[in-house]
């Protein structure tokens, strides 16, 4: 739970300071978790996956409430739920590369 809990909280942060624009919002992301910007190979690999995740969690948004539930901190409620599971889950997947698991 602190892990997801963890993704969620960089998430809003991404999304609050990016002030819509996904591509700040990812190099936010990156530079506090990578502490450089993405690669040019590795960029279209995040905006794909946000935008699988995306379309997963605006079809179930169900599972985008369960997931943003997670943790003691609330989500914040001026985000979209399915928007802010999906960044949450883009997150997780930058946090989980051996980059950063082993630095």
């Amino acid at each position: 739970p602190q892990f997801v809990e963890a993704a969620r909280q960089l998430a809003q942060k991404a999304l609050l300071e990016g002030g819509g624009d996904d591509g700040k919002a990812i190099d936010i992301i990156a530079r506090r978790i990578l502490c450089r910007p993405l690669k040019d190979v590795e960029n279209p690999i995040i905006q794909a996956s946000l935008k699988d995740l995306l379309v997963h969690y605006r079809a179930h948004p169900d599972d985008a409430g369960q997931l943003i539930a997670v943790g003691e901190s609330k989500a914040d409620p001026k985000l979209d739920p399915a928007g802010l599971a999906a960044w949450t889950m883009v997150c997780n997947q930058v946090l989980n590369l051996d980059e950063v698991l082993n630095k």
